[in-house]
């Protein structure tokens, strides 16, 4: 069974994280919910507060398959935060997903992970992306790195991780239960 750890941060965009959380588990995916913070909870973007499982802190990048980071005005704080640039490297040298969508695949870029890898964000979210080959679509997967533009695509940014972890087949069965035409 696949496994992967998705970071909120305060100000996360809340239907990135909460969308990316049920789709992975409908395609049976263990998602555990870190939080950046000393807290048992996050605040969102627009207030809505997610009750968190763990501490960043005792992410293990070797008891996961992958990474996700959900976008939202709150990623402006997590740059130059070495907790979270170490664990995407750590996920990266292990060739293990690494996922972020909207304004987050900037803290790839600060992490080092993207050069010469295509990628999409948020349009106005443009820090640290310069080696990077940014990508005019909803979501794409190149080599380990799985990014979304934004919340209107975080359906195609939840398939797309599927669709690495689990292949192809597994993608379309849960496009199939999600009614996606």
């Amino acid at each position: 069974m696949k496994k992967v750890a998705i970071i909120l941060h305060e100000n996360f965009e809340e239907s990135e994280a909460i969308v990316t959380i049920d789709i992975l588990r409908r395609s049976e995916i263990i998602v555990d919910i870190y939080n950046i913070q000393e807290k048992d909870f996050q605040v969102g973007s627009h207030n809505i507060t997610v009750k968190t499982e763990y501490k960043i802190e005792s992410l293990n990048s070797d008891n996961y398959d992958g990474i996700v980071i959900p976008g939202g005005p709150g990623i402006n704080n997590l740059f130059d935060n070495e907790i979270l640039l170490n664990l995407i490297r750590d996920f990266n040298s292990s060739n293990k997903l690494i996922s972020a969508i909207c304004a987050a695949p900037q803290i790839l870029g600060q992490a080092g992970v993207i050069d010469g890898i295509k990628i999409v964000k948020f349009p106005t979210s443009n820090k640290y992306l310069e080696k990077a080959f940014v990508q005019e679509k909803d979501s794409i997967i190149d080599k380990n790195i799985v990014t979304g533009s934004s919340i209107g695509t975080v359906v195609p940014f939840a398939l797309n991780i599927i669709e690495y972890l689990q292949g192809k087949e597994q993608k379309e069965k849960i496009k199939q239960q999600l009614v996606i035409i």
